[in-house]
């Protein structure tokens, strides 16, 4: 049994068109805070 020669991709590559975890995280927690600050008492 013989496997392909191990080639280890470059992680440089670009993710046009696929959202990251990090904008996810973003879209959550941006819209979180601006709540609270609205709702906070002054």
């Amino acid at each position: 049994m013989s496997y392909p020669a191990y080639h280890p991709h470059a992680v440089s590559h670009t993710t046009r068109g696929h959202t990251t975890p990090v904008t996810y995280v973003l879209l959550i927690t941006v819209p979180a805070i601006v709540a609270v600050a609205a709702l906070r008492p002054r």
